[in-house]
């Protein structure tokens, strides 16, 4: 499987830019993360030390930009292309498949659909190009020197570990998913059987407000401390704006939502 040449690149060499680009780059937004909040943030999608956006993205840059990399301004304007529509096409693949807005850029300007922006998507672009041409052949020489079969038993060993941590990942979102559909439907529940009662009587309202903290509190901690990591890494969550304060602020949301 490692052995098949595209695009005169062996997929042994391809695998293994993916996985070191996908380190850099989790070390690169932890880094950016962690110095912005002032701690600690694993910032990436998956558990462990890597951004899966940063592998393909380098690979995809690797074996397309070839041909003109040694044209700076070529160079330049398709690494700022190919950054943008992949970033693009990751954030669209994300929100349609988990309801969730990951990062936006819309309070930048000359941003579309919050997704992508000039300023970040010419910064992505130079970092690229930076990659390429100062980082990318001290990686390839670190290849040539790892002996091949030390190198396949890394790479099969790589390999369950992205699907293991991959697996794990995506059935935490899409429990985070379902928890939030069932706070919104309880606030929607809490809401008509409050106008209910104070519409037909005052009695039972105090009871009627703690059996509804009582679940909306037990559905929180179900999930809190499971997802943390997640709200961590992406503060600009969108999806259900106000479902995502309450978790990370403790129920304190559903307290107020039902005040007199």
């Amino acid at each position: 499987m490692f052995d098949y040449v595209f695009n005169s690149y062996p997929c042994f060499d391809l695998a293994y830019f993916f996985i070191i680009y996908a380190f850099i780059g989790w070390i690169l937004e932890t880094v950016y993360a962690s110095f912005k909040e002032g701690r600690f943030i694993n910032r990436g999608f998956l558990n462990g030390p890597f951004c899966p956006i940063y592998g393909f993205g380098s690979v995809l840059l690797i074996v397309t930009l070839h041909p003109v990399m040694n044209n700076p301004s070529f160079l330049l304007i398709g690494a700022i292309i190919l950054t943008s529509g992949l970033e693009y096409l990751t954030g669209w693949v994300l929100e349609k498949a988990f309801g969730h807005k990951w990062w936006d850029y819309s309070k930048r300007r000359f941003n579309l659909q919050g997704r992508i922006c000039l300023r970040f998507s010419i910064y992505w672009g130079s970092i690229a190009v930076a990659m390429l041409k100062l980082l990318h052949p001290e990686v390839i020489k670190l290849l040539d020197k790892t002996p091949y079969l030390y190198g396949l038993l890394g790479l099969y060993g790589l390999s369950l570990y992205f699907m293991v941590d991959f697996i794990h990942t995506l059935r935490s979102v899409i429990e985070l998913k379902a928890v939030l559909s069932e706070i919104q439907h309880l606030t929607m529940e809490g809401r008509e059987r409050l106008e209910h009662i104070r519409e037909s009587s005052l009695e039972g309202i105090e009871e009627t407000r703690e059996e509804l903290r009582a679940k909306y509190e037990l559905l929180v901690s179900r999930m809190a401390a499971r997802n943390q990591r997640l709200f961590n890494a992406f503060p600009n969550l969108k999806h259900h704006d106000h479902i995502i304060k309450a978790l990370k602020n403790s129920g304190r949301y559903f307290v107020d939502l039902f005040k007199s």
